[in-house]
């Protein structure tokens, strides 16, 4: 019986207790423990969830080589990497964002609203104290109305940015 959601997010979190578990040489090995775990992965799928988590393959105690995962407490690397994913995130996902007062009110398509304000929890923004996610809104609750307006104005400049190298390249 499966235990585990087929999500993005929950593969992630088997991958990281398979590789901290264990040494895994191959993203064939990696790919047969989760298939004993009940999640089928194409190589593909499996090639972009090791980039997510920023896995490297090293060589390990004798002599083998196997993947690694970033230490947690490596907060400027984890934050650079967050910040990466917040631009991806608001350039694939980001519609509108409305300021009112401290808050800014950011919209998505149906069903993406987690995954952006995650993002924005973990890029740790200057000013802002919280965020929570509906379907399709996130509410970013700041420090003052003027650092609402710089974010605003912030997440809306990391999504144009997609749309310029969208239109740059066709």
């Amino acid at each position: 019986m499966r235990t585990t959601p087929t999500t993005r997010a929950a593969r992630h979190s088997v991958i990281t207790e398979i590789i901290n578990g264990s040494q895994i040489a191959s993203q064939e090995a990696l790919r047969l423990e989760l298939q004993d775990r009940g999640i089928v992965v194409t190589q593909a799928t499996l090639s972009r969830d090791l980039d997510d988590l920023r896995a490297t393959k090293v060589r390990m105690p004798g002599g083998r080589q196997g993947y690694v995962l970033p230490n947690p407490d490596d907060v400027p690397d984890a934050t650079i990497a967050a910040r990466d994913y917040l631009e991806r995130w608001c350039k694939d996902l980001l519609l509108t964002a409305k300021v009112a007062f401290n808050q800014v009110v950011l919209r998505t398509p149906p069903g993406a609203a987690q995954i952006l304000a995650s993002s924005v929890d973990r890029a740790v923004l200057d000013g802002v104290l919280g965020c929570i996610a509906g379907d399709d809104t996130v509410l970013i609750v700041t420090n003052s109305a003027e650092r609402a307006g710089s974010l605003a104005n912030y997440l809306l400049s990391l999504a144009e940015n997609r749309a310029t190298e969208k239109e740059n390249n066709a």
